[in-house]
């Protein structure tokens, strides 16, 4: 005997037939979401609680997370310092792709840029009457030792402090940064170093940028990796709070103190690639703080503990 059975009744069996275990599907959806949303909550909230340590100052906090959502808090433009050196490698290598100059080309660096009152191991390295040091060797000491003098020559050959801004802008498609002011501006005036700001949240897309690929030559972008991980200043902050052997890319800033004590900026913000192979982003922008520099820094690390351990524990 033939049983001729009809496609639409068929269809709609297995469909009845199905409801238990798509609503078993969508159940379990939904406490994952629960979990996770949970998760986060707890995350803001300890994060909340470590910025409280240090009442009187304004810190602000952003995290690219490994999915690439944004948790941030006080997420308003802030003094960024050395870290603004960060944009400029990142400028200067973009123009460096352009034009094909190679990183070994000399550049002079006379005695007038060597200002005795700034941060500067190359000015140490070099004798009265200044140099030659090549592009990548300036790139090195700005990035890597955060030198003031190497800065400046390298915002000379790439237009400005304004050609970095319209790169981090225009090219980067990040909007949130200002960055209008040298390193010497900044040292003349200690109200100058509020002038180069960015939102936490900027800063970290602006890492995330480097680590997606596309801002520049594979090249470039694995050297400027190289540089940020080589990175020798800060190791009492963000690095602090990390296991060892964690690998840690960043870029810090420090201001001098106001005449009233004030810390204006003490700064980290970079990237963790976690044991997986997964990546996030942190910022931390800590603003007036009028606490000394060991408890400054002390805040930072363990914010960059709990960071690191809410993306390796086991949910």
């Amino acid at each position: 005997m033939t049983v001729k059975i009809h496609l639409g009744i068929f269809l709609r069996c297995i469909f009845y037939a199905s409801l238990p275990m798509m609503r078993l599907l969508l159940f379990c959806a939904g406490l994952l979401l629960t979990a996770c949303g949970s998760r986060t909550r707890t995350l803001e909230q300890d994060l909340e609680q470590l910025a409280a340590s240090l009442p009187e100052a304004r810190i602000g906090i952003a995290i690219r997370t490994p999915d690439g959502e944004t948790i941030s808090r006080q997420d308003v433009p802030l003094p960024l310092l050395s870290v603004f050196k960060f944009p400029v490698a990142l400028a200067v290598l973009d123009k460096a792709d352009a034009e094909g100059t190679p990183l070994t080309t000399p550049v002079e660096v006379g005695p007038e840029w060597l200002d005795p009152d700034t941060y500067s191991p190359l000015r140490d390295s070099l004798p009265a009457t200044g140099g030659r040091v090549t592009l990548g060797e300036l790139l090195r000491y700005s990035t890597s030792l955060s030198d003031n003098i190497a800065c400046d020559r390298l915002l000379e050959y790439v237009g400005g402090p304004n050609a970095v801004e319209h790169y981090v802008c225009e090219k980067a498609g990040i909007e949130g940064f200002r960055i209008a002011a040298t390193e010497r501006t900044m040292h003349l005036d200690p109200a100058n170093q509020r002038i180069n700001v960015a939102r936490p949240s900027a800063v970290c897309a602006l890492f995330a940028r480097l680590l997606e690929g596309g801002l520049l030559t594979p090249e470039h972008e694995a050297l400027l990796q190289r540089l940020l991980e080589g990175a020798v200043t800060g190791t009492d902050k963000l690095r602090a709070g990390l296991p060892e052997g964690a690998v840690l890319g960043h870029k810090t800033g420090l201001s001098d103190r106001t005449p009233e004590g004030l810390r204006i900026a003490d700064n980290d913000a970079g990237y963790v690639v976690l044991p997986d192979g997964r990546h996030y982003c942190v910022t931390v922008l800590v603003t007036d703080s009028p606490a000394d520099d060991a408890k400054n820094a002390a805040v930072i690390a363990a914010i960059s503990k709990r960071i690191y351990e809410h993306f390796t524990e086991k949910q």
